[in-house]
């Protein structure tokens, strides 16, 4: 055989293997892309992103198993990798609405609201957006302390769809920030219309009634919200602390320990929660236990003078009158502070 033909017939192996090799990982990847829909729709993610990953991979930006995959990572949820995926799909295809509106809402829980709101705007741009989307833009503004605009985009977002129960339920939540309790209590009933055992619309109207003097009322509701969530994997602190918390102000101590050392144990990084467990466990006398609590709220929340004041007198029944002292020295200079703060917004 001439070099000549040697070198065509060895070509021409050469393409067939490649071709073959081609075929192989198509079929592959294909195989990886319906097993990872199947997995993300059995709620799988962990194994979806798993098989996006290789599907991405074995054949960069020739299916949207990028976007998948930061589905899934927002699923998990991880939000940073959600986010560099998106970033990284939009660098290949800028005018995808679904993966922008996706970037802004793990913006949004990355607590980055100023960013996430110019994400939504660009995505806005191109395709209308959800009642669920028009909801984050509204929690952007809670974020950045703007209710007004946060009420005005829930609002919206409610029009849109009058069955986004999560959306009423924020509402409520905003309308309530702002003292504008009728709207708020209108808002928690629909959303315990569109689900009558929704325990964070519950709270929400055991708030209502606590405000307006109905402490019973509110009692009741902030158990029916505990006992609602107790079958909820990722429970939340609010209705025990809230429950502790109106059960201390009825002078009802002994009962308040419980719910609010619940509240600890469920937020444990909630200076507010541990502020309210050591007040109790101050009227209750249990100093050791009371100066350990307020001690963490303190950590965690320094700028609260409420916790200093309250640190400091544990500090005094202990006759530690120079930590004592101390404390309500801090607690003077925030609230001073805070009320100077306050008179230069007012001008």
């Amino acid at each position: 055989m001439s070099v000549c033909r040697y070198r065509s017939c060895l070509s021409f192996c050469l393409l067939v293997l490649w071709f073959l090799c081609g075929v192989k990982l198509f079929a592959q990847s294909s195989s990886d892309y319906d097993r990872g829909v199947a997995a993300f729709r059995a709620g799988d993610y962990s194994s979806a992103a798993a098989l996006f990953a290789r599907v991405e991979a074995a054949a960069p930006g020739k299916t949207d198993a990028a976007l998948y995959r930061a589905k899934c990572l927002v699923h998990i949820p991880d939000f940073a990798g959600a986010e560099q995926g998106l970033r990284s799909y939009l660098d290949a295809h800028p005018d995808s609405s679904d993966a922008l509106y996706m970037l802004g809402f793990a913006l949004n829980r990355e607590n980055r609201p100023s960013e996430s709101l110019a994400i939504y705007t660009k995505a806005a741009a191109i395709s209308q957006p959800s009642s669920d989307d028009l909801k984050i833009v509204g929690l952007d503004y809670v974020l950045l302390g703007d209710y007004p605009d946060a009420i005005k985009w829930l609002e919206k977002s409610v029009a849109f769809d009058n069955k986004n129960k999560d959306a009423w339920y924020y509402l409520g939540r905003a309308y309530y920030t702002r003292s504008r309790l009728t709207e708020a209590r209108r808002a928690f009933l629909v959303a315990l219309k569109l689900d009558p055992r929704d325990a964070r619309a519950e709270n929400g109207l055991g708030l209502i009634f606590e405000s307006s003097a109905q402490p019973e009322q509110a009692i009741q509701a902030y158990k029916d919200a505990i006992s609602w969530d107790r079958e909820n994997p990722h429970k939340s602190e609010q209705p025990y602390v809230n429950l502790g918390s109106l059960l201390l102000e009825q002078g009802r101590t002994k009962e308040a320990l419980k719910p609010l050392e619940i509240a600890v144990q469920l937020a444990p990084a909630s200076g507010y929660c541990h502020l309210r467990l050591g007040a109790g466990y101050f009227r209750e006398g249990q100093m050791e236990n009371a100066l350990s609590e307020l001690s963490k709220a303190t950590e965690l929340d320094p700028a609260n003078a409420s916790a200093h004041y309250q640190l400091g007198r544990v500090y005094k029944q202990m006759h530690q009158l120079d930590r004592a002292k101390a404390e309500f020295e801090k607690a003077v200079n925030l609230q001073n502070k805070a009320a100077s703060s306050a008179a230069r917004e007012t001008h």
